[in-house]
């Protein structure tokens, strides 16, 4: 053994987050992109991912994703600590996991609800307004908010999350009826384990 040995750099860690609600590919990156770009550094952490992906079911919906990547850092507990912090004031739904070197533990408290337009064969160009009308209906965000839009074969979907699935439901169910380009729209609260 060599008296001026070089120390063996530590082996990096390896994280693994599970959202357990639905998330278009854009929304998703977006994350990634903010995780490796600017959450790591505040921790005076480098990264990269390793793999990603988005859920789909039967229906060509967005169901959940995942983001894993790799990270060396100087202190893995504050780092967790912020990651877990930004996930959950970002909105990650309820049944949501956060594994850190294989070991999991659950985070995230947001309920989901999808506003399906069925907006295939009609104009959208009011849809804007009255997508603005749903967000003010909701208080602003005081009772959840607007968090993505996917396009299904019959039309747009629209994501809302916020703490209580039903308080959105009611909220937007009763706006709806004051829109006609909403009369055939749908709402949906998703599910999550």
């Amino acid at each position: 053994m060599s008296l001026f040995s070089k120390k063996q750099p530590a082996a990096p860690h390896q994280i693994h987050i599970h959202f357990a609600q639905p998330m278009t590919v854009r929304l998703r990156q977006q994350h990634e992109q903010e995780i490796i770009e600017q959450l790591l550094p505040q921790f005076k952490a480098s990264g990269r991912l390793t793999a990603s992906g988005t859920a789909i079911d039967d229906q060509e919906e967005p169901v959940s994703s995942d983001i894993c990547c790799e990270v060396d850092c100087p202190n893995l507990d504050k780092l967790v600590e912020g990651l877990r912090a930004s996930l959950v004031a970002n909105g990650i739904a309820r049944g949501s996991w956060i594994e850190v070197d294989g070991q999991r533990s659950g985070l995230g408290t947001s309920e989901y609800v999808l506003l399906r337009t069925r907006l295939a064969e009609e104009s959208d160009s009011d849809l804007e307004a009255t997508v603005l009308a749903l967000h003010r209906a909701l208080g602003d965000g005081a009772i959840g908010w607007h968090e993505d839009v996917y396009f299904r074969f019959d039309g747009p979907v629209f994501v809302f999350n916020g703490d209580s699935a039903a308080a959105i439901t009611e909220a937007l169910g009763a706006e709806l009826p004051k829109h006609p380009l909403m009369r055939r729209a749908e709402l949906l609260t998703v599910t999550t384990s």
